[in-house]
């Protein structure tokens, strides 16, 4: 939200320089990104959270200011009250609406005005703040959004067909024109407004090039709706298209200002415009939208934020934002503006009056409380995961990041058939409408746009598959699977079971937890292989007698699998430890440790080992020592 400062002023006079005031503004929610001098100005860049639509206008920012400094607010004066004033002559319009899609609908008709270039000043303001001037009566329902923030949009009433406005929502498919010239098809349950001819207007989102104001243009309805922020937002997804009309409703606007935003603009229109009111104030609703109380515990107050903050202080706190306190005993009844969505509870008023008497100004204490002792429900403990990625990245593999939404080709194309996995109801594209049930797909995808730049790519991902072809059939496993063209079958072998045996997993990787294919790619079911990893560790002291080492050549059949052979071997009693050194067409070199726990070994005691190792590999696999 782009806030110049001399825009800030008109409400309320300022004294802290404007670095100070931004870390103010920061500091009670208000992050300020940047701060940028602008020729006599000053702007500042303010993010603003989800929760805080009334921050999305500059006054809404002058009544925090306002907060900050204990100051009030000096809002704009309007020469006329539009509630009062009896039209001339009164033009006909029929407004039909749906308040479960759009609560209120309030609006006026202007007669007799001229369209033509925005005075200086305001062109200058909406430059200020990213915009681009249009017209006198676009700029100025732009400006008013910006100072109020309750949106605003202009119709020329010559080209509302039949003098009616139907509020409903869109059938899928149909095709818009917006005030930009461009078509749009919209989704089935867009909220949109159409004349007895066609529409005329996305509600919320974009005017209609049909009904817009341009040069020509003598007559205006001016429209200040209340949409549903729902509606709205998936609208807005469906399309790709974002306005900051769409940006305040998505976030709930003031319900209660619609009249005073519509009072500020007709002001200004009569103003630089011309023209005179041509109907009464249209204000549709179905129930009225007015302040609401909440209470503030005193005793609540103090518990929650840890500390004692003298009680004149709370009430100046909420005076200053605007609560209208008032201390009935040793609670505060607050009365709630409608611009404030966002107060709801209690805690939301105890919130207000920490960050505003300052969260630097809390105390810097230790916890009280003991250590905790018992796991939180959702905590998840990633240091398994992390170990996992550890051994393959060792391996040689880098870690991958992919979509968890794939298309339906993607399915089609791997062998899978798409009504049997899980589909988002409203996709953002066809590029991402079902949830993965593989990290396969990607991975190959992966290596398909990075084998040009690389000789031997390896690559893994650790990450959730979604099986099932409903809700009700869901499950949700964490999948561990990786593809290389710089290793072979027996590599990848062994850097799994490196895996498992650090997880402490004794059976085959094929039994039920993974697979290895051609090509080569693997898939571990991760959370399978954590159910039945065993870290209980064993300990053996180091052995007081040393060992006696030798390698032997073995010659044997190709057809004999090594770790058939490395069995036999430690079936002898005094054989420690066996592993393959080398290979070489027929011949298998063993790396054999011979240890008694009990005393040393001699060389002939060695010799009968060896001589009954021999004699074994001879009867079962026809092998023999390499001479």
């Amino acid at each position: 939200m782009l806030t110049p400062l001399s825009w800030l002023k008109e409400y309320i006079d300022i004294k802290l320089p404007p670095k100070e005031l931004g870390e103010r503004l920061t500091e009670v929610g208000l992050g300020t990104e940047k701060i940028t001098k602008e020729k006599d100005d000053v702007i500042f860049d303010l993010e603003i959270t989800p929760n805080r639509p009334d921050l999305l206008s500059i006054i809404g920012v002058a009544r925090e200011v306002a907060a900050i400094e204990g100051k009030k607010i000096i809002y704009p004066k309007n020469k006329i009250d539009i509630t009062k004033v009896k039209p001339k002559k009164v033009l006909p319009l029929k407004i039909e609406t749906d308040f479960k899609i759009n609560q209120r609908f309030t609006g006026i008709i202007i007669d007799g005005i001229k369209v033509k270039e925005s005075p200086t000043w305001l062109k200058e303001k909406l430059i200020k703040i990213g915009q681009r001037p249009i017209n006198n009566i676009v700029d100025i329902t732009n400006y008013v959004m910006f100072e109020f923030g309750n949106p605003l949009h202009a119709f020329d009433y010559d080209k509302i067909e039949g003098k009616i406005m139907t509020v409903h929502q869109s059938k899928d498919g149909e095709v818009f024109k917006s005030v930009d010239g461009l078509n749009y098809h919209l989704p089935k349950g867009a909220v949109v407004i159409s004349d007895s001819k066609k529409i005329i207007d996305l509600c919320g989102i974009k005017g209609g090039f049909n009904s817009g104001t341009f040069e020509e243009t003598k007559t205006i309805f001016i429209r200040v709706p209340v949409e549903d922020p729902v509606l709205i937002r998936r609208t807005s997804q469906a399309l790709g298209l974002r306005s900051e009309a769409s940006s305040i409703f998505e976030r709930g606007v003031n319900r209660g200002g619609t009249i005073d935003a519509l009072n500020r603009c007709v002001n200004l229109i009569l103003e630089f415009s011309g023209g005179e009111i041509a109907s009464e104030v249209y204000d549709l609703k179905k129930e009225e939208f007015l302040p609401w109380k909440l209470s503030l515990r005193i005793e609540r107050l103090n518990k929650i934020l840890g500390i004692e903050i003298p009680q004149k202080e709370v009430l100046g706190i909420l005076e200053n934002l605007n609560l209208s306190p008032k201390l009935i005993k040793n609670n505060i009844e607050t009365t709630v503006p409608t611009y404030r969505n966002d107060l709801k509870i209690e805690e939301d008023l105890i919130e207000e009056v920490a960050r505003i008497y300052g969260y630097n100004k809390f105390p810097k204490t230790m916890p009280q409380s003991g250590i905790p002792s018992m796991i939180i429900p959702y905590f998840k403990d990633y240091s398994l995961e992390n170990k996992a990625k550890e051994i393959f990245k060792a391996s040689g593999f880098s870690e991958i990041y992919t979509y968890s939404l794939t298309s339906e080709k993607d399915l089609k194309d791997f062998g899978f058939n798409e009504g049997h996995c899980l589909r988002v109801d409203n996709p953002i594209s066809r590029e991402f409408e079902y949830l993965r049930p593989t990290l396969k797909i990607n991975l190959i995808k992966a290596i398909v746009e990075n084998k040009s730049n690389f000789n031997k790519i390896s690559l893994f991902e650790l990450g959730k598959v979604y099986l099932g072809k409903n809700l009700d059939e869901k499950e949700e496993p964490y999948y561990l699977s990786g593809i290389t063209t710089g290793k072979n079958y027996a590599q990848v072998k062994g850097i799994i079971e490196r895996l498992f045996w650090e997880f402490g997993i004794k059976e085959d990787p094929s039994d039920s937890i993974g697979v290895i294919e051609e090509g080569i790619i693997f898939e571990l079911n991760f959370s399978k292989l954590l159910e039945k990893a065993n870290f209980e560790k064993i300990y053996k002291p180091l052995p007081k007698y040393p060992p006696v080492i030798e390698d032997l050549a073995i010659i044997a059949s190709e057809k004999v699998k090594t770790g058939d052979l490395i069995s036999e071997i430690k079936k002898q009693p005094l054989v420690s430890e066996v592993s393959l050194l080398d290979q070489f067409e027929e011949t298998r070199t063993f790396h054999i440790v011979y240890l008694d726990k009990e005393k040393n070994l001699t060389n002939e005691e060695v010799v009968k080992i060896r001589e009954k190792i021999l004699s074994n590999l001879s009867e079962k696999f026809h092998a023999k020592i390499k001479e």
